[in-house]
Formats: C-alpha cells, sequence, structure tokens
C-alpha cells in the first residue's frame, strides 16, 4: 500500500476538520436523530500519548460499516486484540469491524507479525488499508489501540484517516498508576474501568495498594479473620457513630475486600490488556489491620481497625510465628500475581513500639540485631531472599535504602527524587513516584468546586512538565530507571467519581511522558491533543476533572455600580462562552476576550468550549453586591499551611460531601481585600469534624485562639489574627450537634479601612476541628 510522503514531523496541528454534532460532556438535550449524523468526516490525529514518529502523506482512508479486521490465520492473540479493538470502536464511534481471517488487505485493517519487537509496532494508514504490524502481542495491541484513537470519537457511517506512518515504542519500561484500596475500598468492577483507562493511554503497570493500617484487603485463605475482621471500620466522626446497623446495634462497619477468585479475573482482565498487577502488602509497619486480626503479630495490641489518617506506631513483632505468618500471606499472594514484582511498603515505619519492648530487645539479641534501626533492613533482607528463591523480586519505598536494602531489591522513590536518584547511583534499579508532583491526592486548582485533595496544587501542566529521568544521572545511571508511576493515595476520596477527577487527565500528563520521547513533548501541543482525547475517554465511562480548563470567576466594582467580571484558566486553549440572563451557553453564546461591566442583578454562566466540544462544565454566579462580599473556603487565605488539607465532611452518611480547607495545625483563614464600606455584619458558615489525624508531635503545636464560651468562637480580627482589633467573634455551640454546615451571625464593626479580615478558631482542645465553608459580609443593618 504505497503512501506519497509530503511532510516528516513527530506532530501534526490537531484540528478537527469537520462538522461535529456533539461530543461527550456537551451533548444536546434529547435523542439526536441517526439521520442528522454526518454521512462523513475527515479527523485529524490526536493521539496521546504522541508518538516517537509520526509522517503524513496525501490522501485519506476510509473507515466504514464494510471495514474488518483481517488477522493472521491461526493467530489467538491477534483475534482477541481484534476483537478488543471493536469492541472499543463501537463504544466511540458506533463501528464495530468484523474479525476476518484470510481475505484481502484492501479496505480493511491488518494485523500483521513482524517489524519491531517488545511493545514497539509500525502503523501505516494508506488510501486502500491500514496496517499494524508488531512481532509479539503487546505491540500489536498498542498499535491497535493508536489506531482507536486515530477513528476520533464522532458517530458517523463514514470516517476518513489521514494517510500516515507512524514508528512507535515506550521511552520507559515501567509506566504505572498506584491505587490505594485500604483507606476507601473500590470494587472490581471500578479497578477493570480504572485498568482499561490505564491501557487505553499505554500504561503496563497496575500497583494495587492492599493493605494498610486502615483495611486489609485481600483474602488470605489461611488467615480468614485478616479480611473478617481486618477489613471493617467504623469511620470517623460523630455521623458515623450515629448511623447504627440494625442488625447489630453498633455504627454501621465500613469496608470490604477481594475474594481470591476475584483477583485472579482482575489480573487475568489485565493481562489481556498488557498490564502487569503490582500487589503491595505493607510491612512492617502500616500493619494495624493485620495486628488487629491477630494481635499476636503486633509488637503492641491494636484494638479496632483505625480510621485516622496518618502515621500510626503499630508493627509486626519479631516472633518467629510472626515471619512463618508473613511468608503464609507471601505464598498465596505468589499464587494470585504471577508478575516479577512484589511491593512490601516500607515507608514511614515507627521505631517507638520496638524501642520500649522488651521482647522485642530479646529478639534482637537472639537475631543478633544491635539497635532497632536494625529491625527494618532485617524485614527487608529476609523477604528480598524468600522472593529471590521464588524467582520473584522486592520492591519497596524508598526507606528500604535507609538499611542498605539488599540482594535485588528495586527501589520506589517518593520522598522526592532524592531516594531514587541514590539508588540508581548505586547501580539500583529505580521507580519514580516522588511527591508531591506524581502524588494525585493533592489538589489541581484553588477552584471552590475542587474536591478534597492535599492543599499544594499540582496542576495539569506541573505533573506534564516534571522529569522523573534526572539530569543528575550518567547515562549508564540513568539506564537504572525502570520508568515512573502516579499515586492516588485515597484518604480524602470517598467516591469513585472523586479517583477519576484526582487521576484524570493528570495521569495522562505522565502517560506521556513515559512513554513519547522528551524531544517530543510539548505542552501546549498535549493540551490541543488532550482535548479530543477526554471526549473519547469520557465515552469510556471516565469522569476526568475539568480543573484545566475551568472558568476562573473573580468579580470587581465597577464606578458605575455595575460588576466587572474577569476570567481566567490555567491553560491558553479553549474559549470562553457566557450568558448573562441565566441561560445555559453553548459554542453560540457571547465570546469573553476581555474583562466587561455586567448590570447588578445579572446571573453569570459560564463554560469553555473547543469548538462544539465543552471542555469545562458550566459554573454560575449571581453578580450582585452580595457576591462582592462573598468567599468561599477556597478563595479565603491560610494563615499558615504547616498540614493544610481540604478535608471531607464526616456527613451525610451517603452520597456527596462538602469539603473544607484548613491547617488542622492552626485553623485560621484570611480574607483578603474586603469590600468593606457599608458592611455592619458577617455570616460564617461553619463545620465540625473529626480530628482523626495521627501526626505525631506536631499535635502539641496546634494553635487555638483563647476562647470565651465553653464551645468556643470563630473570632473575626482587623488585618491580622495576630495583633489586630478583634471585630466579632461568632459563638460555636448552634454548631456543635450538626453533622453538616451551620450558619453563625454577628454585627461586625466598622472597619472600612481593613486590608483584610482574619478569622481564628477559639477553642478549648483542637476537637472537634472547626472549618470555614463560606463567609458573606452584609450591608444594611
Amino acid at each position: 500500500m504505497p503512501i506519497n510522503m509530503r511532510s516528516s514531523m513527530v506532530f501534526v496541528p490537531l484540528l478537527l476538520l469537520a462538522l461535529v454534532f456533539w461530543l461527550a460532556g456537551c451533548a444536546p438535550e434529547g435523542k439526536q436523530e441517526e439521520a442528522a449524523a454526518p454521512t462523513a468526516i475527515l479527523v485529524e490525529p490526536a493521539l496521546v500519548p504522541a508518538p516517537a514518529s509520526l509522517v503524513r502523506g496525501d490522501g485519506d482512508f476510509e473507515l466504514s460499516k464494510d471495514t474488518g479486521i483481517l488477522i493472521p490465520e491461526g493467530d489467538e492473540a491477534a483475534r482477541a486484540i481484534a476483537v478488543a479493538l471493536g469492541r472499543r470502536m463501537a463504544d466511540t464511534v458506533g463501528l464495530a469491524p468484523a474479525v476476518l481471517q484470510g481475505g484481502e488487505p484492501a479496505g480493511n485493517i491488518s494485523l500483521k507479525r513482524g517489524g519491531p519487537s517488545g511493545e514497539a509496532y509500525s502503523l501505516t494508514v494508506a488510501e486502500d488499508g491500514v496496517t499494524i504490524e508488531a512481532q509479539d502481542d503487546a505491540g500489536l495491541y498498542y498499535g491497535a489501540t493508536t489506531f482507536w484513537q486515530l477513528a476520533g470519537n464522532q458517530g458517523a457511517a463514514r470516517i476518513l484517516i489521514p494517510v500516515l506512518q507512524i514508528e512507535d515504542k515506550p521511552r520507559l519500561q515501567w509506566r504505572g498508576a498506584m491505587l490505594d484500596v485500604s483507606r476507601h475500598f473500590r470494587d472490581t468492577d471500578f479497578v477493570k474501568q480504572f485498568i482499561d483507562w490505564m491501557a487505553t493511554n499505554k500504561l503496563n503497570t497496575f500497583h494495587w495498594h492492599l493493605s494498610d493500617d486502615q483495611a486489609w484487603r485481600l483474602e488470605i485463605k489461611k488467615y480468614p479473620k485478616l479480611t473478617e475482621v481486618g477489613a471493617w471500620r467504623v469511620p470517623a466522626g460523630d455521623a458515623a457513630r450515629a448511623d447504627i446497623d440494625p442488625a447489630t446495634g453498633q455504627p454501621r462497619l465500613y469496608g470490604g475486600f477481594y475474594t481470591q477468585d476475584q483477583v485472579r479475573d482482575v489480573v487475568a482482565y489485565a493481562a489481556a490488556r498488557f498490564i502487569t498487577i503490582v500487589p503491595e502488602i505493607d510491612l512492617p509497619g502500616h500493619a494495624s489491620a493485620a495486628v488487629a486480626a491477630y494481635p499476636e503479630l503486633g509488637t503492641e495490641p491494636v484494638g479496632a481497625v483505625p480510621s485516622d489518617w496518618g502515621i500510626y506506631y503499630s508493627t509486626f513483632n519479631l516472633e518467629a510465628g510472626t515471619m512463618t505468618f508473613l511468608e503464609d500471606v507471601m505464598d498465596e499472594v505468589l499464587a494470585l500475581f504471577p508478575g516479577t514484582f512484589v511491593h512490601i511498603g516500607g515507608d514511614e515505619v515507627a521505631t517507638d513500639q520496638w524501642q520500649h519492648s522488651a521482647r522485642i530487645k530479646e529478639r534482637m539479641a537472639e537475631l543478633g540485631l544491635k539497635d532497632v534501626h536494625d529491625i527494618q533492613p532485617y524485614f527487608t533482607s529476609h523477604f528480598s531472599d524468600y522472593l529471590r528463591a521464588r524467582g520473584r523480586r522486592l520492591i519497596g519505598w524508598d526507606e528500604i535504602l535507609e538499611g542498605g536494602a539488599t540482594g535485588e531489591a528495586a527501589i520506589m522513590s517518593w520522598r522526592g527524587t532524592a531516594g531514587g536518584v541514590a539508588a540508581a547511583k548505586a547501580g539500583r534499579q529505580v521507580v519514580m513516584a516522588p511527591a508531591p508532583i506524581y502524588y494525585m491526592d493533592y489538589r489541581q486548582s484553588d477552584l471552590p468546586d475542587e474536591p478534597p485533595a492535599r492543599d499544594h496544587i499540582q496542576t495539569l501542566k506541573d505533573v506534564y512538565d516534571f522529569e522523573p529521568v534526572s539530569d543528575e544521572l550518567t547515562a549508564d545511571e540513568k539506564s537504572a530507571v525502570l520508568g515512573a508511576e502516579f499515586t492516588i493515595f485515597t484518604e480524602h476520596m470517598r467516591l469513585a467519581e472523586q479517583v477519576e477527577h484526582m487521576a484524570f487527565p493528570r495521569g495522562f500528563a505522565l502517560a506521556e511522558t513515559v512513554w513519547s520521547p522528551p524531544s517530543a513533548k510539548n505542552f501546549d501541543d498535549f493540551v490541543q491533543r488532550l482535548m479530543p482525547h477526554l471526549a473519547r475517554m469520557r465515552a469510556l465511562g471516565l469522569r476526568p476533572a475539568d480543573s484545566a480548563f475551568v472558568p476562573k470567576i473573580t468579580l470587581g466594582e465597577a464606578a458605575d455600580g455595575q460588576i466587572v467580571v474577569s476570567l481566567s484558566k490555567q491553560v491558553a486553549a479553549g474559549a470562553f462562552r457566557y450568558t448573562l440572563d441565566g441561560a445555559r451557553p453553548t459554542s453560540d453564546s457571547a465570546l469573553y476576550d476581555a474583562p466587561f461591566a455586567a448590570p447588578v442583578g445579572s446571573t453569570l454562566k459560564v463554560a469553555t468550549f473547543n469548538g462544539d466540544q465543552m471542555l469545562a462544565a458550566v459554573r454560575t454566579k449571581a453578580l450582585d453586591q452580595n457576591s462582592l462580599r462573598f468567599r468561599a473556603e477556597d478563595e479565603l487565605s491560610l494563615c499558615s499551611s504547616t498540614l493544610a488539607i481540604k478535608l471531607v465532611d464526616d456527613a451525610p452518611t451517603d452520597g456527596p460531601r462538602e469539603g473544607y480547607l484548613v491547617d488542622i495545625v492552626e485553623p485560621c483563614w484570611i480574607y483578603d481585600a474586603p469590600l468593606m464600606k457599608g458592611v455592619t455584619a458577617i455570616d460564617i458558615a461553619v463545620a465540625n469534624l473529626p480530628y482523626n489525624f495521627q501526626i505525631g508531635d506536631l499535635i502539641k503545636k496546634v494553635k487555638l485562639g483563647t476562647p470565651e464560651t465553653r464551645d468556643g468562637e470563630i473570632v473575626v480580627y482587623k488585618d491580622t489574627c495576630d495583633t489586630g482589633e478583634e471585630l466579632a467573634r461568632l459563638p460555636l455551640a448552634p454548631a456543635t450537634q450538626s453533622f453538616g454546615i451551620t450558619k453563625l451571625h454577628a454585627s461586625l464593626k466598622p472597619a472600612s479601612d481593613a486590608r483584610a479580615l482574619c478569622f481564628r478558631v477559639a477553642a478549648s482542645h483542637y476537637e472537634p476541628l472547626w472549618a470555614i465553608h463560606e463567609v458573606q459580609l452584609l450591608t444594611g443593618e
């Protein structure tokens, strides 16, 4: 199938050149008539991750209902890949090509053996057919995945794909994502979906975080109490304690676990998508759930499975029976997971219990261990040897370096990049997963509707621009870097949609980093390709964050009394379309190009569009005097950020909950540049949250104001909380019995010259944790 090449480039301008009736996220209401669909569309390549090389030619290939997928006779692996391609195309473009053996390649998509090996592939689009060629199954699968993306995401009777030639292979071997199911359980349907989303972006390693202090999620036949007891807990907070299970008369337990049959099913599902699962079983720390189930394993007893977040002191002891228990567990783990690596955790191991245990010291003497800091290396060495003897390898968080990681153990660097760099320089294989940049439990923006998360903002661009293979390494040392992964620790992600929002599209940015050559990377071009890719992924059920495209609305007061509206967003791509009459904006609505004045009483509705595709959901703002004097909690600044988190409420029991940005060491907020003219009163909406944090000695540094009432107050100061004049004190008593948000009201002393307002919690104890939800300044009282 000859191709007439006219240009050579890594990327091409990525524009949709045809009518788009609707894309995921902006479909018009009501059912579209089938006749309204375009009879032919031309789709420009919008590939994520970008291929190593893409060369354009002249002409187009027509994909239609008559197109089939041709496979080599007797090639069952190719058949499975062809079937998967057909299903994906049915989901996104409404065409399901039949799988054919034998026959002519003309007009069809041919899967062919030959060409590059491993995960590499060659893809040729000619006017008379498509050829995807690879020696190995993985390469054939990735080539099929690329063709699925080339087909676009629009239903049409005929789809025109430009003639082109792609030569592609991955940059790094380990291209991963970690999902923590210990803090919040996700069922196997979600796990499979997550694996699908990984596979469509050429990620190949699913790191499954199956145990931690808050739960043990994996069925172990020999030790059933690990899941009978260890998989369940009472969530923190008054609301959870009040949620009584009628079957037991006790607070309802929250949790779940995976049976071994379910795990086998997930492992097979992942393998069919060329994803290897790396299980994580934490030791010797993060052991609370296991010790709650089997107290004899612990250095000290635990009691119930805990619901606090943070670092627990709970550790496995050094008894011979404990090592036998852990080996028995590993025996069953190895029978379920056929991959090379097993992750043992090894992070945040507190030595306090060991230090104060006479029995531990006896065992240390018996084992020849001179210091409690030798205990973790003892565990690491033992299980490194155990795994090596069974043809497997140990990987652990970078703390395992501190005792001199042994054997063929690999390092996963999470405390920044230093551990990974040190390991690579020492000749150890490394996977880079540094916090905070690859930790997806950090916020993506400061917008009020951003879900609960750690406070430090990691934007899409931040993740995209980060280079995991450090320039501190020589060429030889860089070869020790297996790859990188993003992590999703789920303390603050109760709901599946929150996991999706936090993971993607930032996970797509990492996918491009670990697949595409560095020379091919360009953030603006990535965003252009990402926009149609998001529509494709929504068609597969993903609910990605729109944070990069969301219009941030800033209001000001014009001299004539109108409201000045300014809009901004994180990325350059996309256009704001808005209305002022409360109508839902469309791609034909007014185009924002500069700040504008709007009449008081208007209702602003604004969304971001790329052509007809809505990139960010509609945001609404009332344009009135109250809006000028209103701040949501994300729009307030924190006085400090010692341990700042946007926390989730503990109520209601089911469904969405509000989030509150607060420094849990110093609950204090600043309202910058308030419009104070005529302000006589203030409403502050607050919530009382459980103080469910294990923060060690930081608890001694919690800073609270001096209360004047038993339940405390929110105190309002002029300019600063440390030296400013007190303007109001709002008693917290009305909110003490509330499971949700309570609005407090107080008159405010005149302060027309205030540069800021500062709000501090005055209370005799840090429990409950009080947080501000919103502040409204009031005029005219």
